[in-house]
């Protein structure tokens, strides 16, 4: 299972901003390195979804948070529809802190079930005879 120090998030946000350093003030405190944090700065919350899913096809990142001051109510479905499309986590400033864990865990989760997924076609699958 992936260390939450080795997490790799992309966080989005509008600008410099409160939001922002809660964002890396959360993180921090669940444990992810500083390193393993790239912030990219939009120009409005209706460009989140897309934000998010340049993070999910051109980056490294495990999963994305997006801290917003106000406005992601109003993308919150298309985030949750991205969510399943990128098979990626992306957490949100509407539950803080909370979804900052809830996402790191589902990382880590994800990770469980990749590694155990690779070592079962290694040992030749799922099928047994008896």
């Amino acid at each position: 299972m992936i260390n939450i120090s080795d997490i790799k998030v992309g966080v989005v946000t509008l600008e410099e901003s409160k939001c922002e350093f809660e964002a890396l003030q959360g993180l921090a405190l669940c444990g992810v390195a500083r390193e393993n944090i790239e912030i990219k700065h939009i120009p409005s919350t209706a460009k989140a979804a897309l934000a998010a899913l340049f993070f999910a096809e051109y980056t490294e990142v495990d999963c994305v948070y997006i801290a917003m001051p106000e406005g992601l109510e109003a993308v919150r479905e298309r985030l949750a529809e991205l969510e399943l499309q990128c098979r990626m986590p992306i957490g949100t400033s509407l539950r803080g802190f909370d979804d900052i864990g809830d996402m790191l865990r589902m990382v880590q989760l994800q990770s469980e079930m990749v590694a155990k997924a690779d070592m079962e076609q290694r040992s030749g699958g799922n099928f047994r005879l008896n």
